[in-house]
């Protein structure tokens, strides 16, 4: 059987990396048997980070190539009954989700700014004894901070950036309208990537506008309800 290597629940989330979520979304929308083994260190992965996969001996690592082998194997249930425009639609929002809104609605107002520094260095790094593990965080939230830069996010203010993660969200949220799910009546592979973005921006503990705007729009939560009860089976 498949097993999924993520990092687990934390902070009041089903999974404390959006890209575990949306790899793990994805496998049980399209029914792929998996085990599920929790590894907070992503130096152990094929690419460094999580999630990865380990399917008949062969370790894959990265969301999107993960969900592309498995769509080798299994086939692409999630695509039926789907025109090209609709797919091509649906990989629009991925990337967009993925390359810009994450930036701005999680890494930057966790990793960048300092207010949850405490929280995120006692969660992540809670091994390390108290008295280095703060001078050990700051090190890592300076790489992410350079990475910010360097994708360009962190050159903008923070009304900027939280301006450009709102317009991203509000766009998901027309886009979405009245429908059950992004792309119609019933799940397609972008709903695994909606679902994990909007529920981990949706965060209380990590409150920005972004996360106000989702916490405040009925279509939005009652969307991610829908997707908590058929990938859960709980909500």
């Amino acid at each position: 059987m498949i097993e999924l290597y993520k990092f687990g629940p934390a902070f009041g989330l089903r999974e404390t990396g959006p890209f575990v979520l949306k790899t793990l979304a994805y496998m049980k929308l399209a029914g792929i048997p998996f085990t599920q083994i929790v590894d907070g260190d992503p130096r152990k992965a094929p690419k460094k980070k999580m999630p990865y996969i380990v399917d008949d001996g062969e370790a894959i690592g990265d969301s999107t190539f993960i969900i592309k082998h498995l769509k080798a194997k299994f086939g692409d249930p999630l695509a039926e009954g789907l025109s090209a425009y609709q797919l091509a639609k649906g990989q629009a929002i991925k990337v967009m989700l993925e390359e810009r809104t994450y930036w701005a609605g999680m890494i930057y107002p966790r990793w960048v700014k300092t207010d949850h520094h405490q929280l995120i260095a006692d969660t992540f790094f809670g091994e390390i004894p108290s008295f280095m593990r703060m001078f050990i965080f700051r090190k890592i939230a300076k790489g992410v901070a350079n990475a910010a830069t360097g994708h360009g996010i962190g050159h903008h203010s923070d009304a900027e950036i939280f301006e450009l993660g709102l317009d991203d969200i509000k766009t998901v949220e027309t886009i979405l309208g009245t429908q059950n799910f992004i792309l119609g009546d019933k799940p397609a592979e972008v709903d695994a990537t909606v679902y994990a973005f909007l529920h981990g921006m949706s965060a209380e503990v990590f409150p920005t506008p972004i996360q106000a705007h989702i916490r405040g729009s009925e279509p939005l939560m009652t969307y991610l309800a829908r997707m908590d009860a058929l990938v859960f089976g709980d909500a």
